[in-house]
Order: structure tokens, then C-alpha cells, then sequence
């Protein structure tokens, strides 16, 4: 063997050594990789272990302080239903004591208003017939009233030592009656009014108090010792006090028929009868047409006093117009003591 197979081989020994030892090299890095990363996901799963236990142990306490809040609100639930239900059971028997003290006053009022109304109606048809018989008389009187007249007149011309004597007409004695109605009537209107106008600002200013006494009351200024059923119950009796209207609006619309039944009786007494059916406007107008067709004959002191009568008239018809206006504020009374707009708003 020469040199050169002896070098051969020697470098091939070396080649055989290089790739033996980078094979057990890469074979040494391959498992050590592999261990490193059984370690690693070792590691990793204990970790996750771990934060899986924390977060189970924290679960568990969340539940569990989730569970104590709950118990404790409950219990305080429970408390509060109970003093609800107690609050609401007072509540229902000062109610159901108003409810009854008002259920015997409207049974009262109910019957008061019952025999009332059998009053009123006997009353009212006593009233057409003695309404007849005055104005018949009313009609007597004033023929009487020109006929001592004319006698005074036929007096006074045969004693000439004597100051003669005013005398009146057939038509302005009635031209005076209408002036004297007139004169009742524009006082009436204004005492309505009047009256009216003070229960109303008696009722519209009952909520504006309420809601002024409840405001001071939540500040603790007034009334600290009340409750709110109490204030309720205050001033749903302080409604009673306001002054009741019904008997004045009872007395007004019987008084509004006598008064057109007069005018009625005016008309007639002009010369021109009014038929029952017919509107007290519709006959004015009839006898304004019936003088104006006399031209020259045409009295002007009927004209007139017709004028005066459909303003009466007029004013009797604004008076109808309060009236109405009374009945709602009497409503509006009524409602306040049986059904106050206060009460929509429960407790506090």
C-alpha cells in the first residue's frame, strides 16, 4: 500500500469521523430540543393548571360574596316588603274609613238631593201658576195704575187752584216695569258672578296649596310629624269647606225662568201675543215688524221699550252662560272631595 491509498484513507477516516460526529451532534441538539420542549409544555400546562385553580378559586369566592349579597338583599327585601305591607294595610284602612265617611255623605247628599229635587219640582209648578196669577195681576195693575191716572188728570182739571199732575201712558208704566227688571236683573248677574268667581279660586287654588304644602313638607320646614296619606286626607277634607254652589245654581235657573216668563208677559202686554212655542227673540222681532208696519201710526215708546227688553234678554242669556260656568265649578268641588287629582299620584 502506497502512500497515497494510505492518505486516502486516512481522509476518509476523517470524513467518516466529521459525519459521525456531526450526526451524534445533530442527534444530541434533536433530543435535547425535544426535552426542552416536553419541559416547556410541562411548564405551560402546569401553569394553566394553576391560573385555571385561581380562577375557579375566584369564581367560587365571587359566588360565594354573590351569594351573601343576595341573602342580605333579600333580607332586606323582606324587610321592606314588610314595612310596605304594613304601610299599605294602614294605608287601606285610613281608605277605606275616608271611602266610607264619603260613600254616607254622598248617600246624604244623594238623599238631601232627592228630596230636594221633589221640593223643587212641587215648588216649580206651584211657581208657574203663582207666576201666572202675578203677571195677570202685574197686567191688572198697571190698567189700574193708568186709570188712576187719567182719574187724577180729570181731578186735577176740576180743581184749578192745583198743580197739574205728571201722567204716564200705557206704555211707559210698562217701559217703567222693563227698567225696573233691567235694574234687578244687572244686580243678579253681578252677585253671580261674584260668587262664582270666589268658589272657583277657592277650587283652582286648592292644588297649587297642595303642591306648595307638599314641597315644604319634603324640606321638613312644615308639618314634620305628618304622613303623606295624612296631608291627603287634610286637604281632601278641606275641600268640604269650600263654599257649595249647587242650591245657589238651583235657585238662579228657577229665577232665570221667572225672569223670561216676565219679559214674555212685557211682550204681551206691548200687544203682541207670544205663543208658548215660541222664543221670547223671535217675538220681540215680531212685534218690532207689527209697529214698524203701522209707518206713521208707529209708537216709538214700544220700539224702545222692546229694545230694553231684548237687552235684558241679553244679559239674561249671559247669566245662562255663567251659570254653566257655575256647574262646572261645582263639579270640579264635587270631584275634589270625592276624587282628588292628588290622590293619581299615590305615595311618595
Amino acid at each position: 500500500m502506497n502512500s497515497w491509498q494510505l492518505t486516502g484513507l486516512f481522509v476518509l477516516g476523517g470524513v467518516g469521523a466529521v459525519i459521525a460526529m456531526a450526526g451524534w451532534l445533530i442527534m444530541r441538539h434533536t433530543r435535547t430540543r425535544k426535552r426542552w420542549i416536553e419541559e416547556r409544555r410541562q411548564a405551560v400546562k402546569r401553569a394553566a393548571a394553576e391560573r385555571a385553580a385561581e380562577r375557579a378559586a375566584a369564581e367560587r369566592a365571587a359566588l360565594d360574596s354573590e351569594a351573601a349579597t343576595r341573602a342580605a338583599a333579600e333580607r332586606q327585601e323582606a324587610k321592606r316588603a314588610a314595612a310596605e305591607r304594613a304601610a299599605l294595610e294602614q294605608a287601606a284602612l285610613e281608605k277605606a274609613a275616608v271611602e266610607q265617611a264619603i260613600a254616607e255623605w254622598a248617600v246624604a247628599e244623594r238623599a238631601e238631593a232627592d228630596r230636594l229635587q221633589l221640593r223643587r219640582v212641587t215648588e216649580e209648578r206651584q211657581a208657574a201658576e203663582e207666576i201666572e196669577v202675578r203677571m195677570r195681576a202685574v197686567e191688572e195693575a198697571i190698567a189700574e195704575w193708568l186709570e188712576a191716572e187719567r182719574e187724577g188728570v180729570r181731578l186735577t182739571a176740576a180743581a184749578p187752584g192745583q198743580s197739574p199732575r205728571q201722567t204716564y201712558t200705557r206704555t211707559e208704566a210698562i217701559r217703567q216695569q222693563v227698567r225696573l227688571t233691567a235694574g234687578k236683573v244687572e244686580k243678579e248677574v253681578g252677585e253671580l258672578e261674584f260668587i262664582k268667581n270666589r268658589i272657583q279660586t277657592g277650587v283652582d287654588f286648592l292644588p297649587l296649596e297642595f303642591k306648595q304644602t307638599i314641597d315644604e313638607w319634603k324640606q321638613g320646614r312644615i308639618l314634620r310629624h305628618s304622613t303623606f296619606e295624612d296631608l291627603k286626607l287634610k286637604f281632601r277634607y278641606k275641600a268640604y269647606s269650600i263654599e257649595d254652589g249647587y242650591e245657589l245654581l238651583y235657585l238662579y235657573t228657577d229665577w232665570l225662568a221667572q225672569q223670561r216668563q216676565k219679559l214674555r208677559v212685557f211682550v204681551r202686554l206691548l200687544g203682541t201675543e207670544v205663543d208658548k212655542a215660541e222664543s221670547i227673540q223671535a217675538a220681540i222681532e215680531r212685534a218690532e215688524r207689527r209697529e214698524h208696519e203701522k209707518y206713521l201710526e208707529m209708537d216709538v215708546e214700544v220700539i224702545f221699550t222692546l229694545r230694553e227688553i231684548r237687552a235684558i234678554l241679553e244679559k239674561l242669556i249671559g247669566m245662562e252662560t255663567l251659570l254653566k260656568q257655575l256647574e262646572e265649578v261645582c263639579r270640579k268641588r264635587a270631584e275634589q272631595i270625592i276624587a282628588p287629582s292628588w290622590e293619581a299620584k299615590g305615595t311618595l
